[in-house]
């Protein structure tokens, strides 16, 4: 593998080619805290747009607490105990986000070595956080559509507005929405530039760079359609 060179203006300079030439991507991911300008501008964009966000979750908040059968007189508390978890949970999520990114990074490092392909750890994280911007974009989508349409949120999926075949899906709920709803335009992108970033990355093929980003959508599809299953369907 490449060691490092270049400046650290040469990893911003690449990170700015992610969203349509990965392979370029690529090439400044050596370069010195290439991994640094993805992680901030993640952090600093999904704490933005958890704060602009943050009255949608707590309407929906208010209608998970009306659906119940919290007693009148509780019924308050438990709406400001809810508000405030929501408020935790939205800023604590950027946190955790970089947190799955090194997990699944760690993950496409152990199926690459299985491939007797050993890419570096730092290297493999730094060309992961550059393509997660993509799902960052439908973050900001999503909340221009709640902002747009202006509807007071009473269901998780006014939450989750369709980028994908959902779109034209209507009338189905539960697992099969979140299975359809996972693969949006904006995660189809970023998984395309990702196995693109990293087959240039590690020298390995598509195919090779396919299978090694496997853990980096199943297991939240998983986690997607399982929560989904069990959530309270709409009215």
């Amino acid at each position: 593998m490449a060691e490092a060179t270049g400046s650290a203006a040469d990893g911003l300079v690449g990170l700015m080619n992610v969203f349509v030439d990965p392979e370029a991507t690529a090439r400044k991911v050596p370069s010195p805290l290439s991994w640094l300008w993805p992680v901030v501008i993640l952090l600093v964009g999904y704490m933005v747009v958890a704060y602009l966000t943050l009255p949608y979750t707590q309407q929906f908040i208010d209608w998970s607490i009306k659906q119940g059968s919290v007693p009148a007189e509780q019924a308050e508390q438990a709406r400001n105990v809810g508000r405030t978890i929501g408020q935790v949970v939205a800023y604590v999520m950027p946190i955790l986000f970089i947190a799955f990114l090194l997990l699944f990074a760690l993950l496409i490092k152990v199926v690459y070595s299985m491939m007797d392909i050993r890419p570096k750890f730092r290297d493999v994280f730094a060309m992961l956080a550059a393509c997660s911007i993509i799902p960052l974009l439908q973050a900001v989508a999503t909340y221009v559509v709640l902002r747009v349409k202006g509807d007071p949120v009473e269901n998780q999926e006014q939450l989750q507005p369709p980028f994908g075949l959902d779109i034209f899906m209507q009338g189905i709920h539960g697992g099969a929405l979140a299975f359809v709803h996972f693969f949006s335009i904006f995660e189809i992108w970023f998984l395309v530039v990702l196995v693109f970033g990293l087959a240039s990355l590690t020298k390995s093929t598509k195919m090779q760079a396919l299978i090694a980003i496997t853990p980096v959508w199943i297991l939240p599809l998983a986690m997607a359609v399982l929560g989904a299953i069990f959530q309270r369907k709409p009215a």
